[in-house]
């Protein structure tokens, strides 16, 4: 077994492990446990996962502007067709997102927020340990570096923040399949991985602007990208939750509260 095989099988392992803790720990709590794990299905479904697909493409959208302004990429037309995007683009890359998301942020995430749960900052501190896990498994990925896999790393950063702020996996679902999707679609490498795109990029300068065949979050560029994504995201949740507090990584109300809130509400005499 090869230590990228191994350490993928170890990351799985951990995300289950933490995840049955999570899942008993609300079952004892008597919490809804679907709600509660972000597995949330209502109006706001789409809404986020449209705006995680607009944020990204943006950010992306910027990088590929950026890029080759620096003389970073040399720019083609791209190979993308209907039955391409379908088959090489859409279907993988919403399998990734969403295995992704389930493993990282609903079973792993949950889990370990609730172990950090008494400390001050303690979401906080999940956010970044699992972040760091999240970019640690990609270096196996072909043109990996330590580099590549902090920026990989600052990605897992935006989807627990999106995850924890919101309670729900829709927003992180979306933001993670914006960031590759767009990336394919401007011609950059998906984390090693080429995929048919609008246009065709193809590496022409320093790897630290670039990424190299990692692709954009291995570079300078796109870990700006990032970081604006992150900024993003709270402006958005905060619009939602005008009390929710970026300290400590509260804005959505608690699920029970929520499902007690209704309870009340339904037993009241009209």
């Amino acid at each position: 077994m090869t230590p990228s095989l191994a350490f993928s099988v170890f990351t799985y392992v951990l995300a289950l492990g933490f995840g049955i803790f999570a899942l008993s720990y609300y079952l004892g709590k008597r919490k809804p446990v679907l709600r509660s794990l972000g597995l949330t299905f209502n109006r706001w479904l789409p809404i986020d996962v449209v705006i995680g697909l607009a944020i990204t493409f943006v950010a992306i959208g910027l990088v590929f502007v950026v890029e080759m302004f620096l003389g970073a990429v040399s720019v083609q037309p791209g190979t993308l067709t209907w039955a391409s995007f379908a088959n090489e683009v859409l279907v993988p890359l919403l399998g990734a997102a969403a295995l992704e998301e389930l493993l990282f942020r609903v079973l792993l995430l949950s889990g370990v927020a609730i172990v950090l749960s008494r400390l001050r900052h303690g979401r906080w501190i999940a956010v970044l340990a699992t972040a760091a896990l999240f970019g640690a498994g990609h270096l196996g990925n072909d043109g990996a570096t330590l580099v590549s896999a902090f920026g990989t790393g600052l990605g897992g950063v935006i989807y627990a923040v999106a995850f924890l702020t919101t309670r729900s996996v829709w927003l992180p679902f979306g933001l993670h399949l914006g960031w590759n999707m767009s990336q394919g679609l401007f011609g950059f490498p998906i984390s090693g991985h080429v995929v048919p795109g609008w246009f065709s990029s193809t590496s022409s300068g320093p790897e630290i602007l670039n990424g190299g065949a990692y692709g954009p979050e291995g570079g300078i560029p796109g870990m700006l990208a990032r970081v604006l994504i992150i900024a993003l995201v709270f402006v958005y949740v905060k619009k939602r939750w005008p009390t929710g507090s970026i300290a400590t990584l509260r804005f959505a109300p608690d699920p029970e509260k929520q499902s007690r809130a209704r309870r009340q509400a339904a037993a009241r005499p009209a």
